[in-house]
């Protein structure tokens, strides 16, 4: 289960009902990527949908850009003969491609891809006509085709991004120009060498301001990210979680890093005493005057 994949899912997903579902079924069994290979008849009765339903709802995700798949299953009831799926909601491309270098599910389906071990995925196909209602209430066990909606073969191609040393012909797309959200969120992965993305918190809308500050102060994205490394390495010295951007929504946008807060204090309370208190000169007062009695007594004796 990822946690991170279902919180993308609950934020940032365009769809309700049945297809967010399926949606939160298929990150239940993801990577932090959203990588996963459950079989149809798996979803189905994780979902309570028939079979027909749940290729009906997959070529929904698909249309919607909240759902790929990278390759296509060889049929089966087993959870690995599965098509391997990837949950985009959220994602941009270069999200998705730097995921594919992250994932170690991604990693081996492409390695898989590239012997024609595993088939990619075959040109999408309309939904299914069907009568039948998206409830619970028409789930049944009935066997359907393992013919799949999926991505066509040069979006998968794009995905991979596979480089050509070749020449490109004349006339040929020109790649756009990033955004200022994925040149910010670049600046990060720079910063974080070990993280793919923003974290998606309270603080990601300010942190993208203070990233996309930093490319305009700096003539470089790497002076940028030199400039912004001491602050993330003095989070990490005082164990603030990698989710926290305090960092870089306060400490970066400010530029400067605040005195630690001292967090030992003291909650040790002094002991009531239960026992009275000794009044020691009344004691002594008292001794002298009797004394003299004492000692005259013991004379007479």
């Amino acid at each position: 289960m990822s946690v991170e994949t279902s919180n993308r899912v609950w934020k940032q997903s365009g769809k309700g009902g049945t297809p967010l579902l399926l949606l939160l079924a298929l990150a239940d069994w993801s990577d932090d990527w959203g990588y996963c290979h459950p079989s149809i008849e798996q979803m189905a009765s994780k979902c309570r949908q028939t079979e027909r339903n749940i290729l009906n709802l997959i070529a929904d995700l698909e249309k919607s850009r909240e759902l790929r798949r990278l390759a296509r299953g060889k049929g089966g009831r087993g959870k690995v003969s599965g098509s391997v799926y990837q949950v985009i909601t959220g994602m941009n491309v270069v999200e998705i491609t730097a995921s594919e270098q992250s994932s170690p599910l991604a990693r081996a389906t492409l390695a898989k891809l590239a012997s024609g071990e595993v088939a990619p995925p075959s040109v999408s196909k309309p939904p299914l006509e069907t009568d039948e209602k998206i409830s619970g209430e028409n789930f049944s066990s009935e066997k359907q085709s393992p013919n799949f909606s999926s991505v066509s073969i040069l979006r998968l191609n794009e995905l991979i991004n596979v480089s050509d040393s070749s020449t490109p012909p004349s006339g040929s797309i020109q790649k756009n120009e990033p955004s200022p959200e994925e040149r910010a969120e670049a600046l990060y992965r720079l910063v974080r060498p070990g993280h793919l993305t923003l974290p998606n918190s309270e603080q990601r809308t300010v942190a993208l301001r203070v990233l996309g500050m930093y490319l305009q102060r700096y003539d470089s994205p790497q002076s940028a990210a030199q400039a912004l490394k001491p602050f993330a390495a003095e989070a990490d010295a005082r164990g603030i979680r990698l989710t926290n951007l305090c960092w870089l929504s306060e400490w970066a946008a400010v530029g400067q890093i605040p005195k630690q807060r001292n967090k030992s204090r003291s909650n040790t309370k002094p002991v009531s005493s239960t026992e009275p208190t000794v009044d020691y000169e009344a004691i002594r007062q008292r001794m002298e005057a009797e004394l003299p009695t004492l000692i005259e007594r013991k004379d007479n004796v």
